[in-house]
């Protein structure tokens, strides 16, 4: 890789707002995705006045009280249903991790850098004429066709997040420089060259000749940046700590070197780069967990990619007029799968950490709502803005292991190294979240498959017969925690009649239950043959990219792809991917703006249901596989009109 170094040097949490001021003749319909946000969560934090722009729109526009995602509730499968109307049988988002016929029965590929089968509206509408935009959602990746008129996406990584112990070294007598390399990709590293003016005065440059430099100052955040062999523009953030003069104990944190894809008409990504610079970070759980930073420094981190977000997105919308923008904030979903610690089943429970971690969780909402803000702001009297999420999260308290199941049932062969052996395994598991998908090493399928297709039924059957049969513990409240929590409990059941107990738990009776009853349970609620001859069999899912059996866990249960016992401790708090149906995992749809009607739609819609509508409000007709419905009532277009039936 060839890098270049750019003139472009951005200071941290220092992006100015471009946009000027609300367009109020060209009209643009907007979709902003919040990933993970709960129906319930965003309807208690606008009852205690804490999001104050979700609640504006839902005063003056509509409100959906029952809207549902689609199976499987996962990030990639029900972003795909809100871009094209269609499910997982036509867009082929089967998981978050995909794996693929003529691949070899290990190989799997992320969803979120994978094309779509079915056409996005944003590519359908702009063979149309009309303008359109994506920003960072799911499925708009543009290198893989179907793109917007003007994209941007995550890239690459280049390089992991580092704390840096400094070496300066004196070069004048009031300077001192350090340097350290910058490992972007094997036999392709830059040098950081750090100058010292003072203590407190630093200039750094990726330029031993320190021509190209910022300036900042000790515990202050900078940013530099390049421009790789592509011509995409990667870069980092960081910040230089140290407590003695002399700078003998200095040390750099920096982000992970980050870079994005910015494709679109001739010079929009040249305008992208000189108004925002490099694409940022999202967050850094690792430099967090290792105590490399704070709490504080952890949330700047996250703020600066959401403000990033915000004003890149409405600077599209001011200057290049889309008619259809779409664009995506991660941070809900990100916050809850580490922090939704509020089941006493979950390791490390105790009420302060559970009301510790859930502030985290509302600090998302919070920054959400505080874009949502900005971009209220600057909508037009024409504009109509659709707020959407793709799944709720439910706490989890274990994980399964299916691929040790497999390995114990001698379905799965191991070489000695623990690597998995193609050439004897009948069978392997993909998981993803509270869904696994269980393909067979079928010949003609899977790269140098085993089994044989006169085997390959009964196997199937064989196989889901040992997941049906599967028993394990039931998950019990430690009694250290239930005697912690109990009284707490008892008092707002008897005398406040709370039936909001933590977790799971409708009644005392039930939590104690688990507390001291002695049961096994199956941790499974669906083992489902996909493609049998059972063909209504719900949650069969039609496309190649699925499983030959698919893995539904329970409640409070998620997969683990990784291998170890059946079952374990989890590696996140929160999970969702499985029944829709359950009130953690119902996502969001607010819409307000020009000739939204205002109230609460009661009806049962789905995020199937958003692509059609917006169809209907455009005056495009959609394609065959949309099998979502317009939402009536929704405006006066849509009262009465045609909906397009399943």
């Amino acid at each position: 890789m060839k890098l270049k170094v750019s003139l472009l040097t951005i200071l941290f949490l220092s992006i100015p707002s471009i946009v000027l001021g609300a367009e109020t003749n060209h009209s643009t319909d907007m979709v902003i995705s919040f990933d993970g946000m709960r129906h319930d969560f965003l309807e208690e934090y606008m009852a205690q006045q804490q999001l104050p722009h979700f609640k504006e729109v839902a005063s003056r526009g509509k409100i959906a009280n029952n809207i549902r995602t689609i199976f499987p509730s996962l990030t990639s499968s029900s972003h795909a249903a809100i871009a094209t109307g269609a499910a997982s049988d036509a867009t082929g988002m089967v998981s978050n991790e995909l794996h693929k016929s003529n691949k070899r029965l290990t190989d799997s590929e992320s969803a979120f850098y994978s094309g779509l089968d079915a056409e996005p509206i944003w590519s359908v509408v702009r063979k149309e004429g009309k303008k359109t935009a994506t920003i960072l959602f799911p499925g708009s990746n543009p290198i893989y066709g179907n793109q917007a008129d003007y994209s941007i996406y995550y890239g690459k990584t280049l390089s992991e997040s580092e704390l840096i112990s400094l070496e300066f070294k004196k070069v004048t007598k009031k300077r001192q420089l350090a340097v350290f390399p910058l490992k972007i990709e094997k036999g392709h590293n830059l040098k950081v060259y750090i100058l010292a003016e003072t203590p407190r005065e630093f200039f750094l440059s990726l330029d031993k000749n320190m021509q190209d430099k910022v300036k900042v100052g000790l515990n202050e955040w900078g940013s530099l940046s390049f421009l790789t062999h592509d011509k995409e523009m990667a870069g980092f953030a960081f910040k230089i700590k140290a407590t003695k003069s002399d700078l003998s104990d200095a040390k750099l944190y920096r982000t992970a070197v980050s870079s994005g894809v910015v494709k679109g008409p001739e010079q929009f990504k040249e305008d992208i780069y000189k108004h925002f610079g490099y694409f940022p970070i999202q967050d850094d759980d690792k430099a967090l967990d290792k105590k490399w930073i704070t709490r504080k420094e952890y949330v700047e981190i996250s703020t600066r990619f959401a403000q990033w977000t915000t004003d890149v997105s409405l600077y599209i919308k001011k200057k290049y007029k889309p008619d259809l923008l779409f664009f995506y904030y991660p941070q809900i979903d990100h916050e809850s799968h580490k922090y939704l610690l509020s089941d006493p089943r979950q390791p490390g429970y105790s009420s302060d950490r559970s009301r510790q971690y859930l502030s985290y969780i509302r600090w998302a909402y919070k920054l959400s709502d505080e874009m949502l803000g900005q971009v209220l702001g600057e909508m037009g009297q024409n504009d109509r803005l659709f707020l959407v999420s793709d799944h709720g999260m439910e706490p989890v308290h274990s994980r399964l292991s299916p691929n040790e199941v497999l390995e114990k049932k001698g379905f799965l062969v191991k070489y000695g190294n623990g690597k998995v052996n193609t050439k004897k395994s009948k069978a392997f598991a993909v998981a993803s979240g509270t869904i696994a998908h269980v393909y067979i090493n079928l010949k003609g399928r899977e790269e140098g498959g085993i089994v044989d297709r006169k085997q390959y039924e009964d196997i199937k059957k064989e196989i889901a017969n040992i997941f049906n049969g599967i028993e394990v513990d039931e998950k019990k409240i430690p009694i250290a925690t239930f005697f912690t929590i109990a009284p707490t409990q008892l008092w707002e059941k008897i005398f406040h009649n709370n039936e909001n107990l933590p977790g799971s738990f409708n009644s005392f009776a039930e939590m104690a239950k688990i507390t001291f009853s002695n049961k096994k349970i199956h941790p499974y609620e669906k083992v489902i043959l996909n493609g049998s001859y059972n063909r209504n069999e719900t949650g069969q899912i039609n496309h190649p990219n699925a499983g030959d059996i698919i893995l539904v866990a329970k409640k409070g249960y998620y997969m683990a792809q990784d291998d170890g016992n059946v079952i374990m401790e989890p590696g996140d708090l929160g999970n969702h991917g499985g029944n829709p149906s359950r009130k953690e995992l119902r996502p969001v749809f607010l819409a307000v703006g020009k000739d939204i009607k205002k109230g609460t739609i009661e009806a049962k819609i789905s995020t199937l249901d958003i692509a059609p509508t917006l169809y209907q409000l455009i005056g495009i007709q959609p394609p065959d596989f949309v099998k979502g419905k317009t939402i009536v009532g929704l405006t006066e277009e849509t009262e009465g009109g045609a909906r397009k039936e399943n």
